[in-house]
């Protein structure tokens, strides 16, 4: 970016010399270092370990590949239903999908986008030896094009969560494949609104605009995204005027954005629901009513006020407020120390318990200090915790969460469908994540699965919540704000999903 004869890098380099105090304080400089309609940097925490567009199952190098290739479904949060982006309607019938596509889109080199690229793409994701999502799609068994538009997809068995599985599954062009073979990946050509213009393993991407998008033109001529893994490099990064935008700003950091002339902080309530989860094979959690009793131990709006300053939101059912399947009319346990002693002496615990809460503190921001309060507020009515802290791969892996090992522990799962959660946490046989089985709970899963109804899913999914809460082989705890850092002349609300799309913001001039 060029302004007041003087480039970035040239003013960056003098700028060193002043100090972050004589920038903020200096309303010329802030001209200078706001974004502009010619270019935006973002300072993300992720970037892209290679050119391979499926190797990845991260939402933060999703939202940088959404740019430059896209999906044929999205969703809209607020309304908690998915809308088309490639597609422009759908149709269920039973194990088969109807997809029709939407007509006059092209690639970045002219190509047209066709039912061919959707079956190209879907067949890459499923069997390329590098793909991290082969298990979104592992249930299409086939898939067949009446003509360009029209894709139809069997499942193997009816699946009305297949939307869900769809989301985040880019579509790429069968034709460069065709073309460039074993390169094609160091040709990324999408249908986005961004072309790819070069990238540097843990260096830059830069992204030029499509002028001939199928959609709205972007008002940012070009993007530049780049990686700063750590937390206080990208907090500088933006203080300094080297980005416009940064993801996972610290709620310790969020006071020098307050009155800062150049910057301020964006919120919204995120899609990773934090919960503690009770493995009801193991005692004493195989007692429904020490299940109830830690529930109405644990005051998880305490956690939020002290561990988080604020910046978090109290779960009062299974899953957050954004998610397709919420019932607002399910109510969480109430903090009540005094009801909590009394199930636990009704389940024969009168001289209290030992518990061991088990957590990752290099998977979740501050689990430790999280634990720690929890394992205060049970030892109040007489638990008597002790923490165990695991690295995430032993913590997640076969001798821990997903082989059934952990009795008690904290863990946060995002998801953007109740199905995703009450599948992989709830559902019997489906893991031993928690190991919980209950047969009603069970068939209404299996009749949200096929319904081709989505309101009637969503009646059935809230319905299922409502077992959960009366069976409690979890906590529910809270969802906490995704937080950036941006500069005060860009105009973007912040999605839950952790992606930064630039294709939604303007510049105030």
């Amino acid at each position: 970016m060029r302004s007041h004869g003087m480039d970035r890098r040239t003013f960056l380099k003098r700028g060193v010399g002043l100090g972050l105090g004589a920038l903020a304080g200096s309303s010329w400089i802030q001209a200078i270092l706001a974004a502009s309609k010619e270019r935006l940097t973002i300072l993300s925490s992720i970037g892209l370990d290679s050119l391979h567009p499926y190797a990845y199952s991260s939402a933060p190098q999703y939202g940088a590949w959404q740019h430059m290739i896209e999906p044929l479904v999205d969703i809209d949060y607020a309304k908690r239903q998915y809308y088309g982006v490639l597609a422009e309607s759908w149709e269920f019938q039973g194990n088969k999908w109807v997809l029709r596509l939407r007509k006059g889109v092209r690639f970045h080199d002219g190509g047209p986008f066709t039912a061919k690229d959707v079956i190209h793409s879907i067949n890459r994701i499923k069997t390329d030896k590098q793909s991290m999502q082969a298990p979104n799609l592992s249930d299409v068994t086939e898939m067949q094009s009446p003509d360009d538009y029209t894709v139809v997809v069997t499942t193997e068995a009816p699946s009305a969560v297949f939307l869900d599985h769809l989301t985040n599954r880019f579509m790429i062009s069968k034709a460069a494949a065709d073309k460039y073979g074993d390169q094609t990946d160091q040709h990324p050509i999408g249908t986005g609104p961004y072309k790819f213009v070069s990238w540097q393993r843990d260096g830059n991407l830069v992204m030029t605009r499509n002028d001939d998008y199928w959609g709205p033109n972007p008002a940012i001529k070009e993007i530049v995204l780049k990686k700063v893994g750590e937390d206080a490099g990208r907090v500088a990064g933006l203080l300094a005027g080297q980005g416009d935008i940064i993801n996972n700003v610290p709620v310790d950091e969020l006071s020098r954005f307050e009155k800062h002339p150049r910057v301020r902080a964006e919120k919204v309530e995120g899609l990773r629901m934090y919960f503690l989860a009770m493995n009801v094979t193991h005692k004493p959690f195989d007692n429904q009513l020490v299940r109830q009793a830690i529930n109405y131990a644990v005051d998880p709006k305490a956690v939020i006020k002290y561990i988080y300053e604020g910046n978090g939101y109290v779960m009062d059912g299974p899953v957050g407020s954004n998610v397709i399947g919420y019932d607002p009319k399910v109510t969480r346990y109430p903090y009540d120390s005094k009801k909590a002693k009394e199930l636990l002496a009704k389940a024969g615990y009168a001289k209290g318990l030992e518990v061991k809460l088990y957590f990752s503190p290099d998977r979740y921001p501050k689990a430790r200090e999280v634990c720690q309060v929890i394992a205060d507020q049970l030892l109040k009515v007489g638990v008597k915790t002790e923490l165990v802290s695991q690295e995430f791969v032993i913590f997640w892996g076969k001798d821990g969460v997903n082989g059934g090992k952990l009795p008690f522990y904290y863990v946060g799962r995002p998801a953007t469908d109740a199905d995703t959660v009450y599948d992989q946490y709830f559902r019997s046989g489906s893991s031993k994540r928690v190991e919980y089985k209950n047969p009603e709970f069970d068939r209404l899963i299996d009749a949200e699965q096929k319904s081709g109804d989505p309101k009637k899913r969503v009646a059935i999914l809230q319905q299922a919540s409502r077992i959960l809460m009366e069976d409690v082989p979890f906590v529910p705890l809270y969802t906490l704000a995704e937080i950036y850092g941006v500069a005060r002349n860009i105009i973007w609300q912040a999605r839950p999903d952790e992606k930064v799309l630039s294709a939604d913001m303007k510049i105030r001039s």
